[in-house]
């Protein structure tokens, strides 16, 4: 799974709003407070952005909250099982492949190759 890193600051709007919707959505990232980190906000200069929230995902840098360029560069997508209707994180580009629900135990497959 691609590593997320979001460069964000406790008082910013969008940073807060992108921060809920990752976790709502199930969106694994490590979060780095550039005000409150010092490392944090070193890594940050060097990115040579200005703006929070920044992300970070397999060396791509995205500035703001762009939930569709967020979820491009995942190597994941969420599905719900057609059962229990659970979402599930399911791998991109891997053909068919075969499902089972960790909550209800379902099987089922999915065509991964969108």
């Amino acid at each position: 799974m691609k590593k997320v890193l979001a460069y964000t600051t406790k008082t910013c709007p969008h940073c807060i709003n992108a921060k809920n919707y990752m976790k709502n959505a199930g969106i694994l990232f490590e979060e780095r407070d550039v005000n409150e980190n010092l490392s944090a906000r070193e890594e940050y200069q060097k990115l040579g952005v200005q703006g929070v929230p920044a992300f970070v995902i397999d060396k791509q840098v995205i500035v703001g909250f762009d939930k569709d360029k967020i979820e491009s560069l995942l190597d994941y997508y969420f599905i719900n099982c057609p059962s229990c209707k659970a979402k599930m994180r399911v791998p991109k580009n891997k053909g068919k492949i075969k499902i089972t629900c960790p909550k209800c135990s379902h099987s089922f497959s999915e065509n991964t190759s969108k």
